[in-house]
Formats: structure tokens, C-alpha cells, sequence
């Protein structure tokens, strides 16, 4: 039983918060330790609060999960777990990241707020209005972003928050995609807004998003200021490693059928999950050791 609730928390899942850490890179205090710190306990909170509405979604969608080949198996919708305790393990879960955040500073609570409010409302309402549903998940990326500036007491540049937004709408329509194809015909059955999608949509969506993320991060890395701020013109060498990510990342959809869980494919393709851990030791060394 104990471990029916582990996965019923989605810790796999808890890799989404390393967005919290972009603006601790970016702000060039990666090896501040009192900064450092204030990150890990906001990825923290992050991670009990996001299992807190993972739980909490489940729970609602727990008839329409049983339709699904996959998400039938979930702890909820099998009927392995009590829903009385998810509930339990729920506020739990929510009150012990908001503890967390309270010791940070108010910005960062109003951020973790922020972020309950706008995914709960998802859960709750919006998840069945076409289009919107994928902003609402994108914009929990967002939050996650804001809330690593605020702990850190640092702005948000516009180049990060658009990269943010954008490369989270690629995943969102591509997990949209996955749903409508894998569940075919009942589709709307599982997810009633699939019913107003459809494939050639979700495809011009998702290469739209891909090409607004290329383009937002190619005109960072070239942009003057940036130059300037860091000292380095080097940051271009990270492009060829966002591109074949992005590329790895479609073949997974279009090329293998995935794209329903973005955490499993991060972790399951070593070719992207070596890609990103590239990626990111050149953007530290570039950053902070002046390539």
C-alpha cells in the first residue's frame, strides 16, 4: 500500500520543478550557497505542492481514467489507494510546500499560490476548454520559473519567460496529440476536449511552438545585451544542443508514439537525458568560467 501512494504522488514527475533552478543559472549566483539553498527548498515545496494536485487530479478523473490503456493502472483509478487518505495525503502534501515557502520570503508564497490556484483550476474547470487547457499548463512551467526568481530575489528576463512558454506549449500540444491518437475513437470518452481537437491541428500547434522556442532562444544567445551581461559570445555553442533536443523530443512523438508523459520520455530516452545534462554543464562552464 505504501508504495501505491509513493505513485500516486508522481515523483517521476518532480523533474519538471528543475525549471526553479533556470533563474539561480542565469542570474550568475549558481555558486552562491545561501541562494543555492533558498532554490532547493523552493524546489521542495514545488515538489510536495505539484504531488498534491497530481493526487487531487487523479481523484477527479479517476472514472474517466479507468477508459484509458494506460491510465488505468494509476493507484486511484485501479482502486488500490483509499480516496479518503489521497485527500488527506493531498492537504498534507500542500500545507507542508507552503510551509516551506513561508521561510523563504512572501513572493515566493504568493509564486506557490500561484501556482495551486492556476493548476487546481485546471483540474477543476478548464481542462475541457480547447486551447486554454494547454496555456494553463504551460503557465504552471511559468510559475515554477517565477517562483525560482522570486526565492532568489531576481527578475525574470522576457527571453526567459518566453522560452519557458513557448517550449511548454510544444510539450502540452504534444501530449494532447499522444491522447487523441492512442485513445482514437474514445478520446473524448477520457478527455472531453479532445473532442475538439484534432491531429492536423495539434500539428500545426506543435511546430508552431517548436519554432517560437528556436527562434526565442537563438535571438537570447545572439542578443547584444546578453553578450554584454555575460561576457561571452559563447552561449551560441548551446544552440545545436536545444535544437537536437527539440528534434529528439518530436521524433519520440511522431517517430515512436509518445509524447503522453514528458517526465517518462525525459528519463526513458537516454539520448535526450544525456543531451540536457550536456547542455546544461556547457551553459555553467560558458556562464561561469567565461568560455
Amino acid at each position: 500500500m505504501f508504495v501505491d501512494y509513493l505513485k500516486l504522488m508522481r515523483i517521476p514527475h518532480w523533474i519538471k520543478n528543475l525549471f526553479i533552478f533556470v533563474p539561480l543559472v542565469f542570474s550568475m549566483n549558481f555558486l552562491a550557497v545561501p541562494l543555492i539553498l533558498r532554490s532547493l527548498y523552493t524546489f521542495a515545496a514545488f515538489c510536495l505542492v505539484s504531488s498534491s494536485v497530481y493526487i487531487l487530479n487523479d481523484l477527479i478523473d479517476r472514472d474517466k481514467d479507468k477508459l484509458h490503456p494506460l491510465k488505468k493502472h494509476r493507484p486511484l483509478a485501479s482502486g488500490k489507494v483509499s480516496p479518503a487518505l489521497s485527500i488527506a495525503l493531498a492537504a498534507l502534501l500542500f500545507l507542508g510546500g507552503l510551509a516551506v515557502t513561508i521561510f523563504i520570503n512572501l513572493n515566493t508564497v504568493l509564486a506557490f499560490s500561484g501556482y495551486f490556484a492556476v493548476t487546481l483550476l485546471y483540474s477543476l474547470a478548464l481542462k475541457n476548454q480547447v486551447i486554454l487547457d494547454v496555456f494553463l499548463i504551460a503557465f504552471g512551467f511559468v510559475l515554477r520559473v517565477i517562483a525560482g526568481a522570486a526565492a532568489i530575489d531576481v527578475a525574470v528576463s522576457n527571453w526567459l519567460f518566453l522560452t519557458t512558454l513557448f517550449i511548454s506549449l510544444f510539450i502540452g500540444y504534444g501530449k494532447r496529440r499522444h491522447e487523441l491518437v492512442i485513445l482514437e475513437e474514445s478520446s473524448h470518452k477520457h478527455r472531453p476536449v479532445l473532442k475538439d481537437y484534432n491531429v492536423r491541428l495539434l500539428d500545426y500547434m506543435i511546430v508552431i511552438a517548436v519554432t517560437l522556442t528556436i527562434i526565442t532562444f537563438s535571438l537570447y544567445v545572439i542578443d547584444p545585451d546578453t553578450i554584454q551581461r555575460f561576457g561571452t559570445r559563447s552561449l551560441l555553442y548551446t544552440l545545436p544542443f536545444v535544437l537536437y533536443g527539440m528534434f529528439r523530443y518530436m521524433y519520440d512523438i511522431y517517430g515512436k508514439g509518445e509524447g503522453g508523459d514528458p517526465a517518462d520520455i525525459v528519463i526513458r530516452d537516454k539520448h535526450i537525458l544525456i543531451d540536457v545534462a550536456l547542455c546544461g554543464i556547457l551553459i555553467l562552464v560558458i556562464l561561469y568560467f567565461k568560455l
